[in-house]
């Protein structure tokens, strides 16, 4: 019993047990070649096989286009996933800029996400990723985000009047609000989103 407890200790030390792709993703996005021609990303994802979180999305209500294409070399639950734009509404973000990265979770059509939230100073690239939960709906055809984690407020105006309030940090919850999606563009859907009417 004593051996297995030393193991056990030593595996969560190490970090082994709650280790995650998603640790390793860059604190700030990078560019990779080949997302400028949307025809030549549909040709590509063609050749193939996709998984169902794979293909081209356009944001609802905006009209950006992103990729989401698995990373070589990930493989089953570890599978990782990035988010590339494709076309932007925003003319300041370039084609072929990394958006996030995103991971299935336990639950079925749930993925756990790093999606970078702020830009640089000098607009070039995206940093700060935050937590986000992204979940494929039952069709396949839309996805949603949903921000997840804990935010804090530092509050200035206590450090002027101490004994009034206790806390200088306070803890913000994220709220659900208007939840964010996409809808699929690529491989079109077997039931179209748009049906035409004879």
């Amino acid at each position: 019993m004593r051996p297995l407890s030393i193991l056990l200790i030593l595996l969560f030390m190490s970090g082994t047990l709650t280790a995650s792709v998603l640790d390793d993703i860059p604190s700030r996005s990078e560019r990779i070649e080949g997302y400028s021609n949307p025809t030549l990303v549909r040709q590509r994802m063609a050749s193939m096989p996709l998984h169902d979180i794979e293909g081209l999305w356009e944001f609802a209500g905006e009209g950006s286009l992103m990729a989401i294409e698995r990373v070589n070399g990930t493989h089953g639950a570890a599978t990782l996933y990035r988010l590339v734009n494709v076309k932007s509404a925003d003319i300041s973000m370039r084609e072929g800029t990394v958006m996030g990265y995103l991971t299935p979770t336990a639950k079925r059509r749930q993925y756990d996400a790093r999606i970078y939230s702020s830009r640089s100073d000098d607009h070039t690239f995206l940093t700060r990723p935050s937590r986000n939960l992204i979940t494929l709906s039952d069709d396949g055809t839309r996805i949603s985000f949903k921000a997840y984690g804990r935010k804090f407020r530092f509050n200035w105006w206590r450090l002027l009047l101490p004994y009034m309030y206790r806390h200088l940090i306070t803890p913000v919850e994220n709220h659900p609000g208007d939840i964010e999606g996409c809808v699929k563009v690529f491989p079109e859907p077997s039931i179209p989103l748009n049906p035409r009417y004879l």
